[in-house]
């Protein structure tokens, strides 16, 4: 009997706690990050981003910014040497390696995004297995 008697105490003050909580969560609109700072692209490098280093190179600006690109271009023994390179495309046009990222001053870029092997093969056509990075440049 007294079991019964305290149940409601104990109901009352944790769903006024649950409530709380759920009010406290992020509401109408809001992106769920914290106030002044903007959510990532993982798969995109902006010029805003891309102005912040002082790199010399847009594979310079890969590495600092999106490091995880770079260690995803790793042959593999059941391909073919030149199937299992990242690809680089500037303005859609294939441009040669990840190396060839070493051509390209940062100040004409646009934006840099990386592509799955099915994005880049969907986007770019076949060979893109170890997927693609696209620089889009400043016209």
């Amino acid at each position: 009997m007294y079991y019964l008697r305290m149940r409601p105490t104990i109901l009352f003050p944790l769903s006024a706690l649950l409530l709380a909580a759920c009010a406290s969560g992020t509401g109408g609109g809001s992106t769920g990050t914290p106030s002044g700072s903007v959510r990532r692209d993982t798969d995109l490098i902006t010029a805003e981003e891309i102005s912040a280093t002082s790199v010399q190179t847009a594979y310079e600006v890969v590495r600092a910014l999106r490091p995880a690109w770079l260690r995803r271009s790793r042959p593999t023994a059941m391909l073919e040497q030149n199937a299992s390179e990242l690809l680089v495309y500037v303005d859609g046009t294939r441009f040669g390696d990840v190396e060839s990222l070493r051509q390209i001053v940062p100040s004409t870029v646009r934006s840099i995004r990386y592509y799955s092997s099915s994005a880049a093969q969907a986007k770019f056509g076949p060979g893109n297995l170890q997927g693609a990075i696209e620089v889009t440049t400043k016209q």
